[in-house]
């Protein structure tokens, strides 16, 4: 008897420890983009909340270059300055993250399949993060103003523990307002794993797009 109490006590501990933590957030963006022959150039503003809507958790301003040296085939970099809610001690946090793409597209009739890999580095106060993050994703055009479509991101962390530690799976779709502006809206479902803080998150955003 004393047995089992002490492993039952044991499962109980381990469940304690390894409780997922489960949010719902909010993203939201405007951004402003010039395509200049093959180069395309873009700034973005986004705001997010999290703590199921309730707290602001970051808020980030994105310069964007890409370049299609190869039909279909496109190479980008980006830079985003970042202002993160620091929980434990309040107030923001600093920090720079740069992101080195390379993606390609291909349509089959009137679906659109495309894969991104990006190598992304992230510098804050105290620590810095490389990851790289692989993107599958396909679009349908259903018609002129709605394009909805479906994807699916793995990333893999290369300092600390090297391992794959995130997931997000996102439905959304693009609707052009008109020849110049579009909305993007939709949801992620994005899962963190192999670290000691394990997260789900329902992620709702909505994005706002200029072409100039």
């Amino acid at each position: 008897m004393s047995r089992i109490l002490f492993i039952l006590l044991y499962l109980i501990s381990q469940l304690s420890f390894s409780q997922v933590v489960s949010d719902a957030k909010l993203w939201t963006g405007i951004s402003v983009s010039k395509k200049i022959d093959d180069f395309k150039f873009a700034v973005s503003e986004e705001y997010r909340r999290a703590e199921n809507f309730s707290q602001t958790d970051k808020m980030f301003t994105e310069l964007d270059a890409s370049y299609e040296f190869i039909k279909n085939v496109t190479a980008g970099i980006t830079y985003r300055f970042n202002q993160d809610r620091n929980i434990e001690q309040g107030g923001f946090d600093f920090n720079h993250r740069v992101n080195i793409d390379l993606g390609y597209e291909h349509d089959i009739n009137d679906f659109e399949l495309s894969f991104r890999t990006r190598y992304q580095i992230s510098k804050e106060i105290y620590s810095s993060d490389k990851l790289n993050r692989n993107k599958l994703s396909i679009k349908y055009k259903l018609n002129k103003k709605f394009n909805p479509y479906l994807s699916y991101e793995l990333f893999y962390q290369f300092n600390d523990v090297r391992a794959f530690n995130r997931t997000r799976i996102e439905m959304g779709t693009k609707y052009k307002i008109n020849k110049k502006n579009s909305l993007k809206f939709g949801y992620i479902y994005e899962n963190k794993f192999n670290r000691s803080n394990l997260e789900h998150n329902h992620i709702y955003f909505i994005n706002y797009s200029i072409e100039i």
